[in-house]
C-alpha cells in the first residue's frame, strides 16, 4: 500500500493539503514500512492547481497511491480523493509515523 502523507518539510505532517508542495511517501506490506521518500511537487501538480484524478494521470508523482493522510484538508479535496478510491485520513498527528500507524489501525481491513 503506497500512502502519502502532507510534509513540505520531510520532518512533521502539514496542514492545507490543497497547497502542499512535499509529500513523505511511504510503501508498506503487511504492516511494515519497505520504503519511505520523500517529493516536492511542481506548482502545477499542487492540488489546488491540478484538476483530474490521480488515477488518470500517471506522470503526476502522488499517481497510484491508496492512502492520503493531511493534519486539514477542504471538503472538495477529500472527495476527489475518495471518488478516486483513495483512503483519507484527517490527523492531529505531528509525526509522520505517529500518523502513518494511526492510519493503518484505522484501515488494518485494508492494508
Amino acid at each position: 500500500m503506497k500512502i502519502a502523507i502532507t510534509s513540505p518539510n520531510a520532518k512533521t505532517v502539514s496542514g492545507h493539503a490543497g497547497k502542499c508542495p512535499g509529500y513523505l511517501v511511504f510503501d508498506v506490506e503487511d504492516g511494515q514500512i519497505v520504503s519511505q521518500t520523500h517529493i516536492k511537487l511542481g506548482k502545477e501538480q499542487v492540488f489546488r492547481n491540478f484538476s483530474g484524478s490521480l488515477s488518470a494521470t500517471p506522470e503526476h508523482p502522488l499517481n497510484g497511491i491508496q492512502g492520503f493522510i493531511s493534519q486539514s484538508m477542504g471538503d472538495g479535496l477529500i472527495k476527489r480523493l475518495l471518488s478516486d478510491g483513495i483512503q483519507v485520513q484527517v490527523t492531529e498527528q505531528n509525526l509522520p509515523e505517529n500518523a502513518l500507524k494511526e492510519f493503518l489501525t484505522a484501515h488494518q481491513s485494508v492494508s
